[in-house]
C-alpha cells in the first residue's frame, strides 16, 4: 500500500461522514456535491481518500482509481471518531485534511483545510447545549486557529468567523455552493409526473411553501402564526422535522387542514415540491448561505426571505426581502409574492432564473481543487 500510495504527487483526506443514504440537509448536500464533481475533474495525480460510515451512497458511485473509501466504524458526532480519524491519518499520511463540516480532526498535526458553513453555533449560542459551546468556543477554535485554510460560503460567514474567532482575513477562503441542475420550472414536467408527486406526498395542486429544521433560528413558528393569523387562500406546505409547537399553533388556529407538514421528501422529488408551489418562504434569521431559496429561484418559483445575514448577499435583486421578526411583514411578503399581476414579482422570478445558473457544484470543486494545488 505505501509503495502504491507514493506514486501520487499528493493525498488528501476528506472527511465525508456527513453524507448518508437519504440524507439531504444542506451540509451533506454540499459535500456530496464536493466529491461528485471531484470525480468528473479527473485528476489523476491526487489520491482522495474518503472517510466515510457504512451506509454512504459513495459505496454505490463507480469511482476512479485514485479515490479510495474508507470505512469507519464510528458516526461524526461519536466522540471516539477522533481516534480513529488520528489513527487513519498516521495510517495514511495524508499531505493534509479537508473536513467539509464542523468536525474537525483535534488529534495529530496533519494540516488541516475547515470548510466552516456559518457561525451560528456561536452567535446564536443561547439555542446550543454547554457541551456544543465548549467544542465551538474552544476546541473548534483552536483548531481552525492553526488551519492552513478555512472555507466559508459567503462574504457575511467570512467576517462572522473573523469577528468571532480572531483569524485574518487572507487565511479564510469564499467558495460559494452551488445549485444542481435539475431544479427546473413547472412546465417542464409532464401531467403524469405532476400527478404522481402530489398523490404521493398527499399535497394539493397549488400551495405556499417553506423549508428549515426546528432549531429556533428558522423560525418556522414565527412564520405559521403569521400565516394562521392572515387570510390565505392557498394552503401552507413546510418540509421539517417534526415541531409539536408548529402543529399546536395549527390547531389553535383551527387551520389543521390547511397546513401539510412533511418531515421526508426523497431527493428526486424535490425540483417538484419546489416547482409546483406558488411561492417559497424562507423565514431563518440566520444564515451562512441559504440554498434553498436559490433551489426555488431556479424553479422559477417567487421566494420571499429574511433580510439578514447572508441571505441578500447571496440572493441579490430576486427576491422579496421581509423582517422575519414581524408577523405583519412576513404577511406582507407571502401577499406580494403570491400576487401574480405584479410586475415586480416577475421581474424578480426572470432575475432569479439567470442567477440560480451562476452558482454551479463544479465551480465550487474547481475553486476547492485550486485551493488544495495552492496549499501543496
Amino acid at each position: 500500500m505505501r509503495g502504491k500510495m507514493n506514486s501520487f504527487k499528493k493525498r488528501i483526506m476528506i472527511d465525508t461522514r456527513v453524507v448518508i443514504e437519504g440524507n439531504e440537509h444542506g451540509i451533506a448536500r454540499h459535500t456530496r456535491e464536493l466529491i461528485y464533481n471531484l470525480i468528473h475533474k479527473n485528476n489523476p495525480a491526487i489520491e482522495f481518500l474518503l472517510l466515510v460510515n457504512k451506509n454512504s451512497p459513495f459505496f454505490k458511485q463507480k469511482l476512479p482509481k485514485n479515490f479510495k473509501v474508507i470505512k469507519l466504524k464510528t458516526g461524526l458526532y461519536n466522540l471516539f471518531g477522533q481516534f480513529e480519524m488520528f489513527f487513519y491519518t498516521l495510517k495514511y499520511r495524508p499531505h493534509f485534511f479537508h473536513s467539509p463540516h464542523f468536525i474537525v480532526p483535534l488529534l495529530g498535526n496533519t494540516p488541516l483545510i475547515a470548510t466552516i458553513h456559518d457561525m451560528n453555533h456561536v452567535a446564536l449560542s443561547k439555542n446550543y447545549t454547554l457541551k456544543q459551546k465548549l467544542y465551538y468556543n474552544f476546541f473548534l477554535k483552536r483548531r481552525l486557529i492553526k488551519a492552513k485554510y478555512i472555507v466559508t460560503v459567503s462574504d457575511f460567514s467570512k467576517n462572522e468567523i473573523m469577528k468571532y474567532f480572531q483569524i485574518s482575513d487572507d487565511k479564510i477562503r469564499v467558495i460559494y455552493n452551488g445549485v444542481y441542475n435539475n431544479f427546473k420550472q413547472r412546465s417542464e414536467f409532464c401531467v403524469d409526473r405532476i400527478k404522481e408527486f402530489l398523490a404521493k406526498y398527499n399535497l394539493p395542486e397549488k400551495y405556499i411553501f417553506a423549508s428549515g429544521n426546528h432549531k429556533p433560528h428558522k423560525n418556522l413558528e414565527k412564520l405559521t402564526e403569521a400565516y394562521c393569523l392572515g387570510n390565505f387562500d392557498l394552503p401552507l406546505v413546510i418540509l421539517s422535522d417534526f415541531n409539536d409547537k408548529n402543529l399546536e399553533l395549527a390547531k389553535k388556529f383551527n387551520k389543521k387542514n390547511q397546513i401539510y407538514f412533511l418531515n421526508f421528501v426523497r431527493e428526486e422529488d424535490f425540483p417538484l415540491l419546489y416547482a409546483l408551489s406558488s411561492a417559497f418562504i424562507f423565514p431563518s434569521l440566520y444564515e451562512g448561505f441559504g440554498l434553498p431559496p436559490l433551489e426555488a429561484a431556479a424553479c422559477g418559483v417567487p421566494v420571499v426571505v429574511s433580510s439578514t445575514t447572508s441571505l441578500p448577499e447571496i440572493m441579490q435583486d430576486t427576491a422579496t426581502y421581509v423582517n422575519s421578526e414581524s408577523i405583519h411583514d412576513l404577511q406582507r411578503g407571502m401577499q406580494e409574492a403570491l400576487n401574480e399581476n405584479n410586475e415586480v414579482i416577475h421581474i424578480r422570478v426572470k432575475n432569479g432564473l439567470k442567477l440560480a445558473q451562476k452558482y454551479t457544484w463544479s465551480n465550487m470543486a474547481q475553486e476547492t481543487l485550486e485551493l488544495y494545488d495552492k496549499l501543496y
